[in-house]
C-alpha cells in the first residue's frame, strides 16, 4: 500500500510539471509561427511580389543583405558600384561574423553600408518600416531619399553618437520596388549590426503590432512591479522571514527589464541615454542570480549550502560593480562569464529542488515545477539573443509560471498574510491610483502630439503651395528678362524679381521661426534689452519701403532679466516685420512705438504703431495658423501665430488693441527667469 502511495504521488508530480511545459511548448510554437515559410533576402534582393499585405501582413526582412566594410555609401554612390559587394550579411546578426580577421567574441569598431533592394506586390497599401535597435547608431535611405538618422553616424569615435531608439519609418516604393540603404556606426560596443529584427508591412498592422508590444511591456513590467510591491508588505509584516525581501527584490529588478528591451518602452517615462539604459540592462540580469540564490537559500536552508551560497555571492559582486561603475564596452564582454555562472548556478538549483522533493519540503513540487520552467526559458533567450535560434523572448512566460509556483508555495507558508489583505488591498489601491495618473499624463502627451503632428500637415500642406508660388513667377521672369532687349523694362522685372525672392525669403524665415519655437528646449540666458530691440530694428532698417516711419523706443531696464533670447527675438522681429508691412502711407506722421519696461519679477513689451490696423471681427483669429486679416499685402500667415506659441513656451501673456486706420497697439508679459 505504501508503495501505491508513493508511485501515486510521484506521478502526480510528473503531471504537475508536465502540464507548463506542454503549455509552454505550444506557445513557443504559436510566437515562433512554426510550420511558416519565410520569405529570405538573397544576394541583397527579397522578392515579395507573391506576398499579400492585407492576408500576410508584416514581414521580417531577414536574409543576405550587400555588406561593405569600412564604406560609407549612399545610394547614389552604390548605384556608380559596377562590382558586387565582397560580402552578404545575414540580418538579423553581428557583423563581427562578417569582418575578415574577427569573431563574435572580440570587438569590430567601424563603419558599414548594408543595402536592400526589396520587390513590392502591386498593391495600394501604405506601407512602414519598423525598427528596434542597431549597434549603435544608422541612418537609413529608402529610394535614394534620406529618411531618419538614430544617433550620429561617423567614421571615428569622435564623430559617432550611439543611440537606442526604437521608430517606425513610413515608407512608399517606387516602381513597386523599395531601394534600402543603412550606413551603421559603431565605436561604443563589442557587437554591432543591424542586430535586431526590421519588419515591413502596411501601417496599421505596423502601428497595431508595436502598439501591442508597448502595451505588453508595460504589462509585464506593472505585473512584476506588483508582485515585488506584495511581497514587500508581506516582508513589513514579519521581518525575521527574509525570504519575502528577497523574492521582492527579484520581482522589482524583473519589472524593469522588459521597459529596458526591445521596444525600448523606458523612452516613454524617461529620456535615459543609452548608456544609462544598457547599464540598468546589465544590472537587474547580474542582480538576479544573488537573489534567486538568496531567496532559494531561505527557503531550504538545509538542502543549500551555506559555503556555495557565499560562493555564489562573491562571484557576482564582480559583475555587478562592473555593470556599476565600467562603460558598456567593457561590461558587455562579462555577459559570456555571466551566463556560464548563471548555468550553473541554475543547475546547482535545479539540484536543491530535487532535494527538497525527495525530503517532502512544503511547496518543494511547486518551486522545482516552476524552476524547471524557467530553466528552459532562460536558455532559449541564451540562444536567442545571441542569434543561434530564431524564436522569441519567453523568459516572462517562464518567470511568471515560476512566480506563480512561489506564490502557491509561499501562501502555504504565510498563510496568516491573508487576515491583512485589507492593509494590503489599500496599498495596490493607491498604487492603481499613481498608475491611472501616469496614464493620464501619457494620454496628455499623445493629445499634444497629434495636435503637432496636424499642424505640421498643415504647416507642409500650406508652405508648399506659398514656395512654388514665386518660385514659378521667378521662373517666368527670367524668361522675360532673357528675352527683354529695353533695359527699363529689364529693371523694372529684376525689381520684381527683387520683392518676390524677398518675400521667399520672409517665408523660409517664418518656417524656420515656426520650426525653431516648436523643437528648440528653452534656454534662459542674460538679456540685454536695448541691444535685442537695436538688433531687431536694423534688420528692417530698409524694409517695405518704411524709411520715412519714425522708430520710438524707450528701454527702462534697471535689474538683471533672464529669458530664451532667441524666442524673444521672434516676438520682436514679427512685431516690428508687421508693424512696417502695414504701415498707413497716408498717414501723416507714421511711427513705430517700442516701450519695454524690466521689473524683478517680468518684463512687460509694448509695440504700437498708426498704421492700418485689424477689423474688430479678425481680432479673435488672428493668432491662428495662416490667418490673414489683410490679404491685400503678401505674407505667410504665419507670424503673429508664432508671437502667440514664443509667449506661450516663455509662460507669458499677449494682449492686443487694433482699429481700422488708427493703428495697433501689442501688449506682452514676459516672467523673468532668474531661478
Amino acid at each position: 500500500m505504501k508503495q501505491i502511495t508513493g508511485l501515486a504521488k510521484v506521478r502526480s508530480s510528473l503531471v504537475i510539471i508536465k502540464i507548463p511545459l506542454v503549455f509552454l511548448f505550444f506557445l513557443t510554437l504559436y510566437f515562433t509561427g512554426y510550420g511558416e515559410k519565410n520569405t529570405l533576402a538573397k544576394k541583397g534582393v527579397l522578392d515579395l511580389t507573391t506576398h499579400n499585405w492585407v492576408n500576410n501582413g508584416i514581414v521580417n526582412l531577414n536574409g543576405e543583405w550587400a555588406f561593405y566594410w569600412q564604406k560609407l555609401y549612399t545610394p547614389g554612390s552604390l548605384d556608380s558600384l559596377q562590382s558586387r559587394p565582397s560580402t552578404y550579411s545575414y540580418v538579423p546578426g553581428f557583423w563581427n561574423r562578417d569582418i575578415p580577421g574577427k569573431g563574435i567574441f572580440q570587438p569590430a569598431f567601424g563603419y558599414a553600408t548594408y543595402h536592400l533592394k526589396i520587390l513590392c506586390p502591386d498593391s495600394p497599401e501604405k506601407l512602414s518600416l519598423k525598427f528596434l535597435t542597431v549597434a549603435s547608431a544608422y541612418k537609413l535611405f529608402v529610394n535614394g531619399k534620406q529618411l531618419l538618422e538614430v544617433g550620429k553616424v561617423g567614421t571615428t569615435r569622435a564623430t559617432t553618437s550611439p543611440a537606442y531608439d526604437p521608430v517606425i519609418v513610413p515608407v512608399t516604393p517606387l516602381n513597386n520596388q523599395l531601394d534600402i540603404v543603412i550606413q551603421v556606426a559603431n565605436f561604443n560596443y563589442s557587437t554591432g549590426g543591424l542586430w535586431d529584427f526590421i519588419k515591413l508591412g502596411p501601417n496599421e498592422k505596423i502601428h497595431s503590432f508595436w502598439l501591442r508590444n508597448v502595451g505588453l511591456d508595460f504589462f509585464i513590467a506593472g505585473g512584476f512591479f506588483l508582485i515585488g510591491l506584495f511581497y514587500l508588505v508581506i516582508f513589513f509584516y514579519n521581518r525575521k522571514q527574509l525570504a519575502p525581501l528577497y523574492f521582492s527584490i527579484f520581482c522589482l529588478m524583473l519589472s524593469k527589464r522588459p521597459l529596458l528591451t526591445d521596444e525600448l518602452a523606458i523612452h516613454y517615462l524617461f529620456n535615459w541615454d543609452w548608456q544609462v539604459i544598457k547599464r540598468l540592462e546589465f544590472l537587474s540580469m547580474y542582480l538576479t542570480v544573488p537573489m534567486l540564490s538568496l531567496f532559494s537559500a531561505q527557503l531550504f536552508p538545509k538542502e543549500f549550502s551555506k559555503k556555495l551560497l557565499k560562493a555564489i555571492l562573491f562571484i557576482s559582486v564582480p559583475f555587478v560593480l562592473l555593470a556599476l561603475f565600467a562603460s558598456p564596452f567593457i561590461f558587455r564582454y562579462s555577459l559570456r562569464p555571466f551566463q556560464v555562472f548563471m548555468f550553473l548556478t541554475a543547475c546547482y538549483g535545479m539540484a536543491v529542488y530535487v532535494k527538497a522533493v525527495r525530503k517532502k519540503r512544503p511547496g518543494g513540487i511547486y518551486f522545482l515545477t516552476g524552476f524547471i520552467i524557467l530553466f528552459f526559458t532562460i536558455i532559449n533567450d541564451l540562444l536567442y539573443t545571441s542569434l543561434y535560434i530564431q524564436s522569441v523572448h519567453l523568459v516572462y512566460v517562464g518567470l511568471l509560471i515560476f512566480i506563480i509556483s512561489q506564490a502557491i508555495a509561499l501562501s502555504r507558508q504565510f498563510f496568516w498574510t491573508f487576515t491583512r489583505l485589507e492593509v494590503v488591498n489599500s496599498q495596490l489601491e493607491k498604487f492603481n491610483t499613481d498608475l491611472s495618473q501616469k496614464n493620464i499624463v501619457i494620454n496628455e502627451a499623445n493629445e499634444e502630439l497629434t495636435k503637432l503632428n496636424s499642424e505640421l500637415d498643415i504647416l507642409v500642406s500650406r508652405t508648399s503651395h506659398d514656395l512654388r508660388s514665386p518660385i514659378t513667377s521667378i521662373v517666368a521672369l527670367v524668361h522675360i528678362i532673357k528675352n527683354e532687349k529695353d533695359e527699363g523694362r529689364r529693371n523694372e522685372y529684376l525689381d520684381l524679381q527683387r520683392k518676390t525672392l524677398h518675400r521667399l525669403n520672409g517665408l523660409i524665415t517664418d518656417i524656420l521661426d515656426f520650426s525653431k519655437n516648436k523643437r528648440t528646449e528653452l534656454q534662459f540666458e542674460k538679456v540685454d534689452f536695448n541691444e535685442l530691440v537695436d538688433g531687431a530694428l536694423q534688420d528692417h532698417f530698409l524694409s517695405d519701403d518704411s524709411g520715412n516711419i519714425e522708430r520710438i523706443v524707450n528701454v527702462d531696464q534697471r535689474v538683471t532679466f533672464f529669458c530664451d533670447k532667441s524666442r524673444l527675438n521672434m516676438i520682436l522681429y514679427n512685431l516690428i516685420s508687421n508693424a512696417l508691412k502695414y504701415h498707413n502711407k497716408e498717414q501723416h506722421k507714421p511711427y513705430l512705438k517700442i516701450d519695454v519696461t524690466v521689473l524683478e519679477h517680468e518684463a512687460k513689451i509694448e509695440v504700437a504703431d498708426n498704421g492700418l490696423g485689424i477689423g474688430e471681427k479678425h481680432l479673435e483669429h488672428i493668432f491662428t495658423m495662416f490667418y490673414r486679416a489683410n490679404k491685400s499685402f503678401a505674407g505667410s500667415g504665419l507670424g503673429l501665430y508664432i508671437v502667440n506659441e514664443a509667449v506661450e513656451k516663455l509662460g507669458g501673456e499677449i494682449k492686443i488693441e487694433s482699429e481700422l486706420n488708427v493703428g495697433t497697439h501689442f501688449m506682452i508679459t514676459i516672467p523673468n527667469h532668474n531661478k
